[in-house]
């Protein structure tokens, strides 16, 4: 009889350890959880925010790219130029077809 109190108080003994552990992983897992949360979050928010500065970089290339002031007046004069060297060779290939 002895032999079996023993053995039902070892097993009370490891029951309340187990369920201490299991409130203890729970917490656990809860506060993890809410981390992940805030992680994504954040994730979320950063993607967003590349997101942005790409369109910016994006636009800021085309703005660096289109010629000002002396530059257009010249970018201007140069694209005459070709026009004017492109309708010329035009008119050499319909001249030399006829």
């Amino acid at each position: 009889m002895d032999n079996l109190s023993n053995l039902v108080k070892g097993l009370d003994i490891k029951s309340r350890q187990l369920s201490l552990r299991y409130k203890t992983l729970k917490a656990d897992f809860i506060k993890l959880e809410q981390k992940l949360r805030e992680s994504e979050s954040r994730n979320t928010e950063q993607m967003n925010t590349i997101l942005e500065l790409e369109k910016q970089i994006q636009i800021l290339t085309i703005a660096k790219s289109i010629p000002t002031g002396k530059e257009s007046s010249k970018a201007k004069k140069k694209i005459n130029e070709l026009l004017r060297e492109l309708d010329t060779c035009i008119d050499l290939l319909n001249n030399k077809t006829i």
